[in-house]
């Protein structure tokens, strides 16, 4: 409901012709319809009350301008109820507020208040007319209702600054007969025809107890120029709250402000993505702090304080550029650059010299650190160009100002070598992909590289690349089937103006086999209900580098490889195996190139079933009441298990049976030695042996 009073949104919708504020917040009822059952405009006032301790301010305002203009001169029957505890209302009074007159004005308001003088002219100023003789016209009349809307549009402006300015306008009202702690309600009811202004009665309630104001100011961000600073903060937590804003600045560190607008900050929003509300002030000096604070405004004429920031301008004008560059070679030691700067400014911070291969650039600064600002001359030790580089250098003065000198070129003329190229490394794959790779050559003025091969060592090397390589790396597709299986390569790095280096060492490869392996061939095995070892004759091949050990289930499954050992072991032993489960076995020998041979041909074996473990852990224990109880541990479920027992003749006899438990009681125990062992039965008929022997004598 707050949003009701933010007068920018107002003065935006009156503007764009849009809809007023009062349409958008107050929730205007639609579907109206008059005697005729013709549609009709619906109008409505806004209403908002707070409570202070010792008075409560009431605020209203009409959702349309001829409404207001009405309101003018019928004004408003201002009704207060007391709220009881047992909900019932009690009337207190009715008043019926109207804009004052002049006098009024003048007897209840500040003589040197320009403001309140602006809010009589408001109210009680009139529209100019249109002549007697006058034709009428669509933009004259256009006119008219643009000099009411703009009426409007101040007067909600004004009475939001001070509770006084809104009650002498009639769009508000300081109730200061209250008590402290009261719950009332006040009802609105505009005294316009209602014929010609169907307006329902506006009603809100309030506690009235002297609470701050509720509505935070959003956080002050503050921004720097050129002797100029920029506060900015969020526009739509804003406008949520506040209509205007008055903007404070401190001189002494922020003990006293002083308030830079008398009349309250208003910035419309010009358009999508203007999010920010923006004041702008000029200082005098850059560099300075300065501390400013933002007060927003709220409809009940309260001051809400923003954070404090503080703030400096920042100088923006750059320093002039060098003049008279000179770039001289130095015969292997590098360029010499020097400049002319005659009249330095105050806060020149130094020089930033780069070096580009081309006059457009981009240029590459030649030294880590800005040059000192009284530095004249750099030496570039080793241009990275051919025959001729450009230099061109920038000025920085303290605030990273910076400016451009002309760019001058240099002719260089250099005559060292590079140096060898280093860890030369390189592969063959089996689809004969040839990749070779070597470290980058440290001078900065390479300009490529060249491959050369040849079939031995001793062999001349001829060049495997007519053009230069730009990076160190080099892809080829050899022939694989040939007898010669190695080839051999140099690399040979060369500057920009084409001067050779030393040959790398050499590199030899092999050239990939493309026959994979005979495969290996299983001779015998040994098994149980758990594992299985067997043996097996190596692959006849001389390069097998290892061996896949595979398995599968039933013949129809797919091999999953197991294990892998080397080439000279020709054993393997199975541990994870079930009993009364089919397996199939076979071997895949892999050669130092990584061809794989045929599988094996394959073992195929079952094992025997599997032994049914007895329980474990057989306890006895004698019941208070003389019976016999018995327990055991057991991990597989869904078992029978059948307790024995023997007398002094040590006979196990049948006693009884459980299911899927763990526990028996023997209620009727025999006198005397007993002994008790229990056997399992699993789901598929197959009984273990018995658990070990438990006893108890009873008297």
């Amino acid at each position: 409901m707050k949003a009701v009073f933010c007068l920018s949104v107002l003065i935006i919708s009156l503007l764009t012709g849009t809809q007023t504020w009062a349409q958008k917040k107050v929730g205007v009822p639609s579907g109206q319809l008059n005697k005729k059952n013709e549609p009709v405009e619906a109008y409505q006032v806004g209403l908002l009350a707070k409570g202070f301790g010792d008075s409560v301010v009431v605020r209203w305002v009409p959702n349309k301008a001829d409404l207001f203009r009405a309101g003018l001169t019928g004004g408003y029957l201002l009704t207060r109820r007391t709220l009881q505890d047992d909900l019932t209302q009690t009337v207190d009074f009715q008043v019926v507020v109207r804009p004052w007159p002049v006098p009024e004005w003048r007897k209840k308001a500040d003589t040197r208040d320009s403001l309140a003088a602006a809010c009589a002219q408001l109210v009680n100023g009139h529209n100019t007319p249109l002549k007697y003789d006058e034709a009428l016209t669509l933009d004259k009349i256009m006119q008219q209702q643009n000099q009411t809307d703009l009426r409007m549009a101040l007067s909600l402006i004004l009475a939001d600054l001070k509770p006084l300015y809104a009650e002498g306008m009639a769009l508000g009202f300081v109730d200061r007969k209250v008590k402290p702690g009261e719950k009332y309600t006040y009802s609105v009811k505009s005294l316009a025809d209602p014929v010609s202004f169907p307006v329902p009665v506006s009603s809100t309630a309030v506690m009235n107890r002297a609470d701050p104001s509720d509505a935070p100011m959003p956080a002050v961000v503050p921004g720097s120029g050129d002797r100029t600073l920029v506060l900015n903060w969020d526009r739509e937590l804003a406008e949520a709250n506040f209509s205007g804003y008055f903007v404070e600045k401190s001189n002494d560190g922020g003990k006293t402000f002083t308030r830079l607008n008398r009349v309250p900050w208003l910035q419309p929003a010009e358009g999508p993505g203007t999010d920010a509300i923006v004041y702008t002030d000029s200082v005098a000096e850059n560099y300075r702090p300065y501390h400013y604070r933002v007060l927003g405004i709220t409809p009940f004429g309260e001051l809400v304080e923003s954070n404090v920031v503080t703030a400096s301008g920042t100088d923006k004008t750059p320093p002039p550029p060098v003049f008279g560059v000179k770039a001289a070679f130095l015969k292997g030691k590098g360029v010499k650059v020097t400049w002319q700067y005659d009249t330095p400014p105050p806060d020149l911070s130094g020089f930033i010299v780069g070096r580009s291969n081309r006059i457009e650039g981009p240029f590459t600064p030649v030294h880590e650190k800005p040059l000192p600002a009284g530095q004249r001359d750099i030496t570039d030790p080793l241009p990275d160009t051919a025959a001729s580089c450009y230099y061109k250098i920038v000025t920085i003065d303290t605030a990273r100002n910076v400016s451009e000198g002309l760019p001058v070129s240099c002719f260089i003329n250099n005559t060292t070598k590079p140096s060898q190229p280093k860890n030369l490394q390189g592969y063959i794959d089996s689809t004969g992909l040839l990749r070779i790779v070597w470290d980058a050559n440290p001078e900065p003025d390479i300009y490529g590289y060249k491959v050369l091969y040849a079939n031995a060592p001793e062999h001349s090397f001829i060049f495997k690349t007519p053009d230069y390589l730009a990076i160190p790396g080099y892809n080829d597709s050899l022939y694989l089937n040939t007898l010669t299986k190695r080839i051999c390569f140099k690399v040979i790095a060369y500057n920009k103006q084409f001067q050779p280096s030393e040959p790398s060492e050499i590199l030899t490869l092999y050239r990939p086999d493309l026959v994979a392996p005979a495969p290996p061939a299983i001779r015998h095995y040994q098994l149980t209900d758990s594992t299985l070892t067997f043996q097996w004759n190596a692959s006849p091949d001389h390069d097998v580098k290892e061996q896949l050990i595979l398995r599968r289930g039933k013949s129809s499954e797919r091999w999953q490889p197991i294990g892998k050992v080397d080439a000279r072991v020709l054993t393997f032993t199975d541990r994870d195996l079930k009993g009364d489960s089919e397996y199939g076995y076979a071997i895949v020998a892999v050669d130092s190139a990584g061809l794989r041979s045929v599988a094996s041909f394959p073992l195929n074996i079952k094992t025997p079933p599997s032994a049914v473990q007895p329980v474990d852990a057989l306890r006895i224990f004698v019941n208070p009441d003389k019976s016999i109880s018995l327990y055991w541990n057991y991990n597989v479920p869904n078992c029978r298990f059948t307790i024995y027992k023997s007398g002094e003749s040590n006979q196990m006899r049948s006693l009884d049976a459980v299911y899927d438990k763990r526990e028996y009681r023997d209620q009727h125990p025999s006198k005397g030695v007993s002994k008790y062992v229990v056997r399992v039965t699993h789901q598929n008929g197959r009984a273990s042996r018995f658990s070990s022997v438990v006893e108890v004598n009873i008297p």
